[in-house]
């Protein structure tokens, strides 16, 4: 039944026939409240009031006045309005439908028109309430737009894997200007590409899980910048524009991540952030360096004024260092430590780390905390180390700054230390010779040794065996096997060869304009041969100083070769394009050594070093031993080098044998030239 008062207006040429209609609508219990209208210029004054109208019923013409008339005055007016026809018959059907109508009934069928006058009733009330939702769902949009605009929390959707909006928070966390330079943007642009298949996984699990629970995923992100950092984002299923979309936020931590006191990060963020720079001198070989700034004689200034009394003073240390440190990040570490990590992705920072330093220490010497009954003055000391790529984790590069930080305070503090990486004897550490390693280059700690190899039959040919040479910061050597270790288990061996090879061939292609031809072997690490890129430097290295390939003799390992040697053999044929010779080292070290000749064309054959070791003369085991791995070489045309030849003895053994070459310190021992009198007896 219907409750609400039924606004009705009824068009007829008299009041006594509109009364009928309104009689019936009473009676078939209607609450109405009616009008009669008898012209257009009634209605018009009717629909311009403020007058909620929910029904109209009339007559096909009044006079001059029309329905199609009537129609267009209710849709001029813009009003929904149900327009019911009372028809004599069906003929005009059609155009009265046409014209506007919503509904034609019989005039002389009451039972039809409190049906119809229901109906219509009913679709009024199911368009207004929709209306009213619409408006709702609009006003709500907004107020989200608003929201979502403002929100400290990074907020993007994404659809088909494209963003389509993303708010302040999330352009400025991604460092973007505006929602142009990221529309039709793919998500996995923003992700570092060591993470994407792990997001692709996630999303693909995600949408295929028929539970729409919010999921979080921490990921490493990429900014328009190209700096990492670490990021945990929440996922769910959401509606943006009216379209289902995958909603991402990253929420934002920022107040959990500050010192309260200085408004400074804190440690925890501070390590987060040392690790982002870690990933990234490890993923873009972009190094940062790190500041471990402590107060002198804290604890003495803390007995003095008690916890709280402390904090005003390192409130106003924290603030004349900050402006020393704009370009960096700088926290509150602990009670009376600072930390400050800047980027340095030209080695400027840390060239010019020293001056930084020293004018931090100044500041906080020339500062003076004002206190109510008392000045306070103070000095720090400064420890500074790199965020090196083959660094353990945050923490190890931590404890270096404040070892540094301390050594700067034994001596009296009020001045900084730059972390120094020093191989004690007896204590080869591989992660602190990787350290000296990756920086070896740049502080020219590298230099070659060349180690003579002399012909037994006469051959006059300068061959050299190069080798490496490393030295610490206090110019120790690194002994070699130390060095290599350390340098495979921090993938810096291609670094190493590499070096290693421009160097050797910018010597011999010198020697080569003087008119000296001389031949270097080389030793190739076993991440060279496996670098797809590796013959590619080294014709590069070749072209651009105009030496020919057989100058340069490339020796692999026996152990390598055998364990991949499709690999091998097809680095060697890459080799032979340059003209480049090739040697087997440590030949007859493996079991089965034998069979590996079958299957790699190598120029020339060395000897494993425990031939010849411990003197040949009075071995006779050595001697046979020997023998067999000559005739094996030598079955397959090979020139042979017997290394580590130590006494004249040995020498004699193998000038009677069928060794093409010796090399060892007996003949003479590594020079940092590449010096030797071929020609002698």
């Amino acid at each position: 039944m219907q409750k609400d008062i039924i606004r009705l207006i009824v068009i007829e040429e008299s009041a006594n026939e509109a009364e009928v209609i309104f009689r019936n609508l009473r009676k078939a219990r209607y609450p109405i409240r009616p009008r009669h209208i008898e012209d257009d210029e009634d209605l018009q004054k009717a629909l311009s009031n403020k007058q909620e109208w929910d029904l109209i019923i009339s007559v096909p013409q009044v006079g001059d006045f029309t329905v199609a008339q009537v129609c267009e005055i209710v849709s001029k007016s813009k009003r929904d309005i149900p327009i019911i026809i009372l028809a004599d018959d069906n003929k005009n059907m059609f155009e009265l439908l046409n014209a506007g109508a919503t509904q034609v009934v019989p005039s002389d069928n009451e039972a039809c028109l409190a049906l119809v006058v229901g109906r219509e009733l009913k679709n009024l009330a199911e368009r207004r309430q929709y209306q009213q939702v619409e408006q709702v769902f609009q006003s709500t949009q907004k107020q989200n737009k608003m929201l979502l605009d403002s929100s400290r929390d990074a907020i993007a959707y994404v659809h088909e894997g494209v963003l389509v909006y993303a708010n302040a928070s999330y352009l400025k966390m991604f460092a973007y200007t505006s929602m142009d330079d990221l529309d039709g943007l793919p998500i996995m642009d923003l992700i570092t590409p060591n993470n994407q298949e792990k997001f692709k996984d996630f999303l693909r699990e995600f949408m295929t899980t028929e539970m729409s629970d919010e999921r979080q995923i921490e990921l490493y992100g990429v900014k328009s910048n190209e700096q990492r950092f670490k990021l945990k984002m929440a996922v769910t299923q959401s509606i943006y524009d009216s379209e289902p979309r995958i909603q991402l936020v990253i929420h934002d931590q920022s107040w959990k991540n500050r010192d309260p006191s200085t408004g400074l990060f804190n440690s925890q963020h501070f390590l987060e952030l040392l690790e982002e720079a870690l990933v990234n001198a490890k993923e873009t070989q972009t190094r940062s360096v790190l500041f471990y700034i402590a107060l002198d004689n804290f604890n003495r200034i803390k007995e003095q004024l008690g916890v709280g009394g402390t904090e005003p003073v390192i409130k106003n240390m924290a603030k004349v260092i900050k402006r020393i440190s704009d370009e960096g990040i700088l926290a509150r570490f602990s009670e009376g430590v600072f930390t400050l990590l800047m980027s340095d992705e030209e080695g400027k920072k840390y060239a010019g780390a020293a001056d930084i330093a020293d004018k931090i220490c100044k500041v906080v010497e020339e500062s003076v905390t004002e206190l109510d009954k008392q000045s306070v003055v103070n000095t720090c000391s400064i420890g500074i180390t790199r965020v090196l790529a083959v660094a353990d984790s945050p923490q190890d590069v931590l404890n270096e700054g404040r070892a540094a930080c301390q050594n700067a305070q034994e001596k009296g503090g009020n001045a900084f230390k730059v972390y120094e990486v020093v191989i004690e004897k007896d204590k080869q550490d591989s992660s602190q010779i990787a350290k000296l390693i990756e920086t070896a280059i740049e502080e020219n700690r590298l230099s070659l040794l060349y180690q003579p190899i002399v012909s037994l039959h006469g051959e006059t040919q300068e061959f050299f065996e190069v080798l490496l040479q490393m030295v610490d910061s206090e110019g120790q050597t690194v002994p070699n096997p130390d060095l290599f270790q350390a340098a495979e288990k921090a993938n810096l061996s291609i670094s190493l060869d590499k070096w290693i090879i421009q160097q050797a061939i910018n010597i011999s292609a010198e020697h080569e304009k003087n008119g000296r031809k001389t031949y270097f072997f080389i030793k190739l690490s076993a991440q060279s041969i496996r670098d797809k890129k590796m013959t590619e430097y080294i014709g590069k290295q070749l072209n651009s100083t105009q030496l020919s390939g057989e100058n340069i003799i490339f020796e692999i390992r026996e152990s390598i070769a055998q364990e991949q040697i499709k690999l091998a053999n097809t680095f060697i044929n890459q080799l032979n394009k340059f003209k480049c010779k090739s040697a087997l080292e440590h030949f007859g070290s493996e079991l089965n050594f034998d069979t590996i000749l079958k299957h790699l064309p190598v120029d020339y054959v060395k000897i494993d070093a425990s031939y010849s070791k411990g003197g040949l003369l009075s071995q006779p085991e050595n001697q046979q031993a020997l023998e067999n791995v000559v005739k094996k070489a030598r079955e397959f045309g090979k020139q042979l080098i017997a290394v580590s030849v130590e006494d004249a003895d040995s020498l004699a053994v193998l000038w009677s044998s069928e060794v093409n070459f010796v090399q060892g310190n007996y003949i003479q021992e590594p020079l940092s030239v590449p010096e030797f009198d071929f020609e002698a007896d």
